[in-house]
């Protein structure tokens, strides 16, 4: 009897103690990453939610929050692991022990603190602007639309030059190593970037110019994005993937609006219709995909399917597109056909202008639409009349490599940037040098100054 009285006070004891405190890091990190990580991660986020890391978690998922500090039994956390909400998770899987799901109820109970180490924090913003002892490659740049900035992308940094090339106003610092393109909102208070860091993440970055302040930095997936034309409204960006996907992201929230998965490839560039309901999109996959720019369904192939696609430009006055890749060959196609097909055809074709002397990575319009510039892997740019196809120009690129092309809003220089650093205005006319700089500052003694 007094074996079992002891026995009884034991277990009253121990149920009334106090469990021991949970690590989010130490101990649900490993149950998550086992269990939970291959449904939602930002490649896939299945309900919404990402459960990658700490933040991620806090942030909810499209039913709502995940947890509330200090009430389990009330968390869809907990609820959707014991079963209580529906479905059960992990989906499809055996239930989790109850043990590790105690680990989870005690954990929030307990307040739900974050213990992530900083080492292991994932990506974080820069204190101080990098040092350059050569210049990176130039894989995105803009002009502002009253055409008194330069914005270039450079490493984990946005540089802002004056447009002559006499100034660098400021550098705004960010998460993603390399970014691949830059735009600002038509009404020019905005600046929106996209790019990542390979193997880890994909971002898309919002910048308040006036304040100089990023108000959004939105993770969208485990590999680096592409693309990143703004609607003509400013309350959108679409992004192509390396995870063969075209996302939409709303720039106020940062609420990814959609994810389609029509390309077969890694999508490499989009860009919006004139009034912004359809989207066009290119990439490995060799095709121009036409899809509805509310939900990303598909609505069919623009062209005839040949090579690689690497850019896409869109006329600034009509539903044309100007798509170029590894056959050299720049294609001028209508967004629209007599009927609607689902098939790789080339009835929308225009024109095709000039093989160039190289794959093409970078393609314009000028900002009336008179003229194009087609770029690439070769030591030249070329300038064409978009009505006839006759070449109006050559603008010398020693080194090769034009990975950014740009007309000035006034449409008298062109941009040229890429694999060696530098920027170039060229006489959009002409096609003669008007100047030639650094992309970022190098260390003493190495910077090359305007010319």
């Amino acid at each position: 009897m007094k074996s079992c009285a002891l026995t009884a006070l034991f277990l009253a004891l121990a149920a009334s103690a106090p469990a021991a405190d949970v690590s989010y890091y130490n101990d649900l990190r490993p149950v998550i990453e086992k269990s939970c990580q291959g449904c939602h991660q930002p490649a896939s986020k299945m309900g919404g939610l990402d459960l990658t890391s700490y933040s991620a978690i806090a942030g909810g998922g499209s039913k709502g929050p995940t947890f509330t500090r200090g009430s389990a039994d009330e968390s869809r956390l907990v609820t959707m692991l014991t079963g209580a909400a529906e479905p059960r998770m992990p989906f499809g899987q055996p239930p989790l022990p109850e043990d590790q799901i105690d680990l989870f109820r005690n954990w929030i109970n307990q307040g739900a603190k974050d213990d992530t180490p900083a080492s292991a924090q994932g990506p974080q913003v820069p204190t101080e602007p990098p040092t350059y002892a050569q210049p990176p490659v130039v894989t995105a740049a803009a002009y502002s639309p009253d055409g008194k900035l330069l914005a270039v992308g450079g490493y984990r940094e946005i540089l802002l030059h004056k447009a002559d090339g006499s100034k660098i106003e400021a550098r705004l610092l960010g998460r993603s190593d390399r970014l691949h393109s830059v735009a600002f909102t038509a009404d020019g208070k905005q600046l929106i970037a996209v790019g990542g860091t390979p193997a880890r993440f994909g971002e898309v970055q919002v910048w308040d110019l006036a304040s100089k302040k990023q108000i959004q930095s939105v993770m969208a997936t485990t590999d680096t994005l592409f693309g990143g034309d703004v609607s003509p409204d400013g309350k959108r960006v679409v992004v192509g993937g390396a995870d063969n996907s075209l996302r939409a992201v709303d720039l106020a929230s940062g609420k990814e609006l959609f994810k389609a998965g029509h390309h077969e490839d890694w999508v490499l560039d989009a860009v919006f219709g004139i009034d912004g309901k359809r989207i066009v999109s290119v990439g490995r996959d060799r095709a121009a995909k036409l899809a509805n720019a509310d939900d990303g369904a598909f609505l069919e192939n623009v062209n005839f399917l040949r090579d690689q696609l690497y850019a896409i430009a869109r006329h600034p006055r009509r539903d044309y597109v100007l798509i170029g890749g590894t056959d050299r060959v720049p294609y001028l196609y209508m967004m629209d056909r007599p009927r609607a097909l689902k098939i790789a055809d080339d009835s929308t074709l225009v024109r095709k202008f000039d093989e160039q002397e190289g794959a093409i990575h970078a393609l314009a319009f000028s900002p009336d639409g008179s003229r194009i510039a087609a770029g690439g892997i070769a030591e030249s740019v070329n300038i064409y009349n978009t009505e006839s196809g006759d070449k109006i120009a050559s603008c010398a690129l020693p080194g090769g490599g034009a990975f950014i092309l740009t007309f000035a809003p006034d449409g008298k220089r062109l941009l040229a940037a890429g694999f060696d650093g530098l920027l170039r205005t060229y006489d959009a006319t002409t096609g003669k040098l008007v100047k030639e700089w650094t992309a970022v500052p190098l260390e003493e003694g190495r910077l090359r100054s305007a010319r």
